[in-house]
């Protein structure tokens, strides 16, 4: 039986319950004031038939004629006994008295005894007709609530489904869209932005595992060929040994670079956000530079030092890839700027050099683009890439004349908040 069942027969069962309970404690109540009304009855109509009733020289008879039951709208009646022998009537007595009709007594005295009869059929098929009613109404609460039942386990359950469709298609390595929420912010909403984002963590992950594999097949191949052909050559004779170790520590560094590289990619980043002055970070940037580069950095940052919300080793991997490109691919001078735009630092790397054609822009942080037969492994821009995007940025590009334009921002710390 599906969850969606077991919802709505549960959901009909507590409802059964709940209106037989209502019910039950409805009649129980009725039953007990109609109970209560009759024997109130009995009592009043009992003392009036008692005072209606003289004794001359022992015997019972009616005295007067104004009798209060007459007119009443009742239908009642009494006899007075004595030893089983009837000695006055009086009203209307059943032959055979059923559950139609009450009945009470009480002496009056001189041995003898006065039973009352009263009517109370119309009581006791008002009771009879409430419970009929119950019972006729507990089947349609019943069947309502098993419709609202299914109803609410399909509202309920629906995102359940996406879950399950969901999980079912990471299970085959497929990445499903993102999940819409479940309406009011519930358990349900919570539980669909966390399998969102784990989705997205799968996703990213299992590509840069795909990355990992199709660059490293694709970047270590040369090198190792490379390699292959210096030992080959030394084993013929065909080079000396002292050129064919030299080659093969070359392979043998570019692959370990080209390694490092992937490895850093493929890892992704936590970044812990603190807040930092900017200008130490950006100094010590630039002081990681070798000596003949770092003249020809300028820094122009504002008076008033900003400070950012960053990760300090992140912040540094992505300002001096970015410096390292610009010194490597450009000309002239480096001109490092920060400006604060609202609630966000706006920092730029700009060189001096020709900049890069227009189509290539978007390409420039993909791992191993060099934009023809630039020198390098073209990891730098993707590493820089990879460490503003964990701090909350982007990383953008943008030719100028003259010179390539680097941009990213980052976050903005009041210093009061330091």
């Amino acid at each position: 039986m599906s969850l969606r069942w077991k919802l709505a027969i549960g959901t009909a069962l507590v409802a059964v319950f709940a209106a037989g309970l209502h019910f039950l404690i409805g009649y129980l109540s009725f039953r007990q004031a109609i109970e209560d009304e009759i024997q109130s009855e009995l009592r009043r109509w009992e003392q009036a038939a008692a005072q209606s009733v003289v004794f001359e020289q022992g015997r019972p008879r009616l005295s007067g004629g104004d009798w209060p039951w007459l007119g009443s709208g009742y239908t009642l009646g009494f006899r007075v006994l004595k030893d089983g022998r009837i000695y006055l009537e009086a009203g209307i007595v059943p032959d055979d008295p059923g559950p139609d009709w009450a009945r009470a007594e009480r002496a009056i005295g001189e041995g003898y005894v006065l039973e009352l009869f009263l009517y109370v059929g119309e009581y006791r098929r008002a009771l009879a007709n409430q419970l009929k009613s119950a019972l006729l109404t507990l089947p349609l609460a019943a069947a309502l609530a098993a419709v609202f039942g299914l109803l609410l386990a399909h509202r309920l359950l629906l995102p359940l489904d996406r879950l399950a469709r969901g999980v079912e298609k990471l299970s085959r390595v497929e990445f499903p869209s993102p999940l819409p929420e479940s309406r009011g912010g519930d358990e349900l909403a919570a539980l669909t932005r966390s399998f969102n984002r784990m989705a997205q963590t799968l996703k990213e992950a299992f590509e840069r595992e795909r990355a990992f594999t199709r660059y490293a097949s694709h970047e270590l191949r040369n090198p190792l060929a490379t390699l292959q052909a210096q030992l080959d050559a030394l084993e013929a004779g065909v080079i000396p040994k002292e050129e064919a170790l030299k080659e093969g520590r070359r392979a043998l560094a570019r692959m370990r670079s080209i390694l490092d590289g992937l490895l850093l990619l493929a890892r992704e980043p936590r970044a812990e956000l603190e807040p930092l002055p900017l200008r130490p970070l950006v100094e010590a940037a630039v002081r990681a530079l070798p000596e003949a580069a770092r003249s020809r950095v300028e820094v122009d940052l504002p008076d008033e030092e900003p400070w950012v919300l960053a990760d300090e080793g992140l912040f540094s991997r992505a300002l001096e890839n970015l410096l390292q490109n610009a010194l490597k691919h450009g000309e002239g001078r480096v001109r490092v700027t920060a400006r604060p735009e609202g609630d966000r630092v706006e920092l730029w790397v700009q060189d001096e050099g020709p900049g890069v054609p227009p189509e290539l822009l978007p390409k420039l942080t993909q791992p191993f683009f060099r934009g023809g037969r630039r020198p390098g492994l073209g990891l730098g821009l993707a590493l820089a890439a990879q460490a503003v995007r964990a701090m909350g940025g982007e990383l953008t590009f943008q030719n100028r004349n003259p010179g390539l334009l680097a941009a990213f921002s980052l976050p903005r710390a009041e210093v009061e908040d330091v």
